[in-house]
């Protein structure tokens, strides 16, 4: 091989990027994946779910109720970040459009008090809430926002604010390790 590093094609990759970008809007326009799967990275878990966590017990103690708080994740995924707020004590109710990664996610959350539905964050909406989080691109955001709306619990959005949102959609922008999360209120 005489040591030669491998040569990009920039114009390949360009076209590559463009194929990739076109399926993903035609997927979208059909009604199919609002947000690729990424999982959140391991380091961000933890500080995320102890804001949720703290956000949620305060505000059933001010309404005077000592019940197990509810964590709802629409996108889960493979429910790496569902299955840790299950272990920090919410009762978890994990939403994934994809059977595999739902099916993935139900073998991770067995043992512990949670649910995983197959289903579309813009029809699906749980009775009720304490804690939510999502990791996906603004347009599915605002969607979530649209569903839930008077559930009246913090959303965390990881990275991403909700599609058009200038500032006047969140409650506060907080940096977590360097990265934006953005709280809203539903």
């Amino acid at each position: 091989m005489g040591g030669r590093e491998p040569r990009l094609d920039e114009r390949e990759l360009g076209k590559t990027i463009e194929i990739l970008y076109n399926a993903f809007q035609s997927l979208e326009a059909v009604g199919g994946s609002l947000s690729p799967y990424v999982p959140t990275q391991e380091y961000m878990v933890e500080p995320l779910l102890r804001i949720l966590h703290a956000m949620a017990v305060g505000r059933l103690r001010a309404r005077g109720l000592e019940r197990q708080p509810i964590y709802y994740e629409p996108g889960c995924g493979a429910g790496g970040v569902a299955s840790k707020a299950a272990e920090m004590g919410f009762y978890t109710v994990c939403l994934e459009l994809d059977e595999y990664l739902a099916a993935d996610a139900a073998r991770r959350l067995r043992g512990l008090l949670a649910d995983t539905v197959v289903g579309d964050l813009s029809v699906f909406r749980p009775r009720r809430v304490d804690a939510v989080y999502a990791y996906l691109l603004p347009r599915a955001v605002q969607r979530l926002l649209d569903t839930l709306r008077g559930l009246h619990a913090p959303l965390l959005s990881l990275d991403y604010p909700a599609e058009g949102d200038r500032g006047s959609l969140h409650a506060a922008r907080l940096e977590v390790r360097s990265r934006s999360v953005y709280v809203y209120e539903l």
